[in-house]
This record gives structure tokens, sequence and C-alpha cells, in this order.
């Protein structure tokens, strides 16, 4: 395992995506923090059970609370005819991720989407949730026409962080079985090659990202394995996992299974990783992680 000598320690955040959207999503990420490792969730602004999801936060006060910007695959926060060149006549946005991505390369878009990104943080605002980060459905926050609207309107709200989905190739090639083909090596290399441009995007409105992100190569598919293989791989930093814990469905169950492991937790412990929501994070642990090797 590798260790960087600007660090005293790891530190890891297990967060839970799409928060809202379902009870049975809200009911897998309740039981996720409070039997398990998760110590962040991102909230969907218009999920169906995004009321349901806010009395959860209001119950757990170490339950860091995020906005999963979400712009393809679900509905918007604002009716059809404030964006409706993004959403349906029922205000749904496309629900193909890639068909949103080439999409929103369009620029007569930008200002609807940023109508759109504005709402969905006022609408956490509204209901007293101040973010501690911010990430995207399907990633789709990390397109070029849309991370710098997201840092803007993040760093308004004093979120601090940001996601950036930075897997290292260690994990990806332990994944070898797994059905994706060569899907995770491609979106290694892109999400890269992203990250390369948008960490200067973040430095400028004061937000921060975690040396490594994991989970991308394991959408779906997060295991017991996996996450063991994730802390095997972890060296002295701050790393984050995404999951998507759903007790009615069979990934999501796994997931859940996997977030609540015993030996997950064991390993946790003997490797000495400190689990932590991004509310807690302080100037001293992060001062690497922050912007990087200089």
């Amino acid at each position: 395992m590798s260790r960087d000598p600007h660090w005293n320690g790891m530190f890891l955040v297990a967060v839970a995506d799409d928060f809202g959207l379902s009870s049975t999503v809200n009911c897998a990420v309740a039981e996720a923090h409070d039997n398990g490792i998760i110590r962040a969730a991102s909230i969907m602004a218009a999920g169906d059970a995004f009321e349901e999801a806010v009395e959860i936060l209001r119950e757990r006060p170490e339950l860091s609370p995020g906005l999963h910007v979400t712009l393809c695959d679900s509905r918007a926060v604002l009716p059809a005819s404030r964006i409706p060149d993004l959403v349906d006549s029922r205000g749904y946005f496309q629900r193909n991720p890639a068909a949103a991505w080439l999409k929103y390369s369009r620029g007569d878009l930008l200002s609807q989407i940023e109508r759109e990104v504005e709402a969905q943080f006022e609408r956490l605002v509204w209901v007293g949730i101040r973010p501690t980060h911010v990430d995207g459905h399907h990633h789709l926050h990390m397109h070029p026409s849309i991370f710098e609207i997201v840092c803007r309107h993040a760093s308004k709200r004093g979120v601090n962080w940001i996601r950036m989905p930075n897997e290292s190739l260690a994990v990806i090639l332990k994944a070898r079985s797994l059905l994706r083909g060569p899907m995770p090596f491609l979106e290694w290399a892109v999400f890269g090659a992203l990250g390369m441009h948008h960490r200067k995007i973040a430095r400028k409105y004061g937000l921060r990202v975690a040396s490594h992100v994991y989970g991308l190569s394991h959408t779906g598919s997060v295991d017991e394995k996996y996450i063991l293989n994730v802390l095997d791989s972890m060296g002295d930093s701050l790393s984050e996992i995404f999951t998507h814990p759903d007790i009615s469905t069979e990934p999501g169950r796994r997931e859940l299974n996997a977030l609540t492991s015993i030996a997950v937790r064991r390993r946790l412990v003997s490797l000495g990783v400190t689990l932590s929501g991004y509310r807690e994070l302080s100037e001293e642990a992060v001062c690497y992680s922050v912007w990087g090797r200089p």
C-alpha cells in the first residue's frame, strides 16, 4: 500500500447518492449511516421522496448533506415553462445520460442550465439544508459546459467540496471480472483528462477535491470485495467512495450489505482509516488533498 509523506493518516468519506429519489433509497441510506460507514449523502432536490430525506437529515446531524445536481434521468425543480429546452412537457430531463451529455454541448442552453442548477441549490436552502458538498447524477456536473456553473453556485452558498471521479488504476485492474468490458478504463481516461482542467476551475471558486474518488468502475455493482480493495489501495490521503444503496433492488441491497459489512468495518480499524463526513473535515486534515502535489 503506497503512502504519501504529506499525509499523517487515511481519511475516507463514504457517500450515498440519489438520496431523496425514493423511500426505498432513503431507508437504505439511513440504515447505511446508522449501522454502516456512510457519513455523507447527496440529495436530489426534485426527488419523489425529497421531504422524507430532509427529515432523515434532521434526525442525523452527523450525516453530511450534499446536492446531487440532476440534469438527466429525472425531473427538474423548475416548471417546464422556465426551462423548455431542457425538459419535456411533464418537466422531465432527457433519460439517457449519454444523450444528455451531447445535448448540453449546445451553448444556447447554458442560461437554462444555470437557472435550474440555481433552483436546485435554493430548494435545499429553503428547507434549511446547508450543503457541504456537490456532485452530479450520472456525473453530468463534470460536463465542460456545466462544471463552472455548478462551481459558481456552490461557492456562493458556502459549499466546500466538489466531486471529481478519480479512481486509482490499481483498483480498476483488480476488477477484471466486471461485465462492463473496457468501459471502466475509458471512463478513467475521460474523467482523468477532464479533472486536469476542472481542478483549476474548482480552485478559482475555492472548492476542494478529494485525492481519489472511487465507485465509477463499479457503478451498480459495489460489493464488499470492492470496498475492501479500495481500502487496501488507499495511501495516506483523503478518499471518497460513492455508492447507491437501495432496499428495493438486488444491486442496491448488495451495496447496503457491503456498507454495513463487519469485514469492512474491521478492515477500516486494522488499517487505521478515519471515517468522516465532509462537514467534519478540518483545514489541517485536508491541506494536501485540496490541490494535490505541488
